[in-house]
């Protein structure tokens, strides 16, 4: 907040004041999202003392904005600003850090999560506890939203968990069969895939029904050279902060004037103007008379 007040904001105009919350504003908000799970409160605090900047500069006004804070939190091509909000984002980027636990990222904090709060297990498997902390049960519930992201690419040297890692059509093993099958295969629980390949061929055990239906259904999965890989969302993409703050937000058709209103090298003051225009930001008569402003509609100057 005192970042805010501390710029003569309100002789700036609302293309600056959105230059300033887009570039300096949001690299301090990206920080904290970045290392902390934060409460809702704090989240939602932090896009009033936003968006009361953007609308009203400084000071602590409860008036409304032009525009509502969701539509301008919108992606550009949706007729949006492209401004993340807090929740979001802070969700996105705790993603982050699940994405570089699971795919074994090599960091001290991977190897710190690997050593004490996994105990080695597996990152797909570990349960959620009352001895997690609040951040670590966040990051834990996170999960739910990855295992549709991620894409395990099973390749010869096999480093991935044969039951636990969603390698097996979008999904563990475990969470398909149960762990059942792990009894019923009689391989250990910490194998990792190379336990059934021979020769470069799979080579399950068929010893119940799940096995030969899991046999099945890999015998079609080629096994290529290399080492295996973690893709987000399709084959050759790594993972993408904006690709996931797009997982968490509500989507709106695709505008087709955004590229009229946000193209490279505009002025800010006036691409702001035009776009308050087709977002209905202006108090034009027939605004004003929704909102109890003016008793009528019709134009002083009798022009309509």
């Amino acid at each position: 907040m005192r970042r805010t007040t501390s710029w003569l904001s309100n002789s700036l105009s609302f293309g600056g004041r959105l230059q300033l919350l887009a570039s300096v504003l949001f690299s301090i908000q990206v920080f904290w999202c970045s290392t902390f799970v934060l409460p809702v409160a704090v989240t939602k605090e932090c896009d009033r003392i936003l968006r009361t900047f953007l609308w009203h500069g400084v000071g602590n006004s409860k008036k409304g904005g032009k525009v509502a804070w969701s539509k301008v939190c919108c992606p550009k091509e949706e007729g949006g600003l492209g401004i993340k909000d807090a929740r979001s984002w802070n969700r996105a980027a705790i993603m982050k850090i699940g994405w570089d636990i699971c795919r074994r990222k090599v960091s001290v904090w991977t190897n710190w999560c690997y050593a004490v709060l996994l105990k080695n297990k597996h990152f797909w498997a570990a349960p959620i506890t009352g001895a997690c902390s609040w951040s670590w049960r966040n990051i834990l519930h996170m999960r739910e939203v990855m295992i549709h992201k991620v894409l395990y690419e099973v390749k010869d040297e096999n480093l991935f968990s044969l039951w636990f890692d969603p390698w097996y059509m979008g999904a563990s093993i475990v969470d398909k069969f149960g762990t059942t099958v792990i009894q019923e295969s009689e391989i250990p629980r910490d194998a990792n895939i190379s336990s059934v390949i021979s020769e470069g061929r799979w080579n399950w055990p068929r010893n119940s029904w799940d096995l030969i239906q899991i046999s099945n259904s890999t015998a079609a999965l080629p096994l290529q050279t290399g080492s295996d890989m973690i893709h987000w969302m399709k084959k050759g993409c790594t993972f993408s902060l904006n690709e996931a703050w797009r997982a968490f937000i509500p989507h709106s058709p695709i505008v087709p004037w955004s590229k009229v209103v946000l193209f490279p090298r505009r002025i800010p003051k006036h691409s702001f103007c035009l776009w308050l225009t087709f977002r209905d930001g202006h108090k034009m008569l027939d605004k004003m008379h929704r909102l109890g402003m003016v008793q009528s509609v019709r134009c002083d100057f009798r022009c309509g």
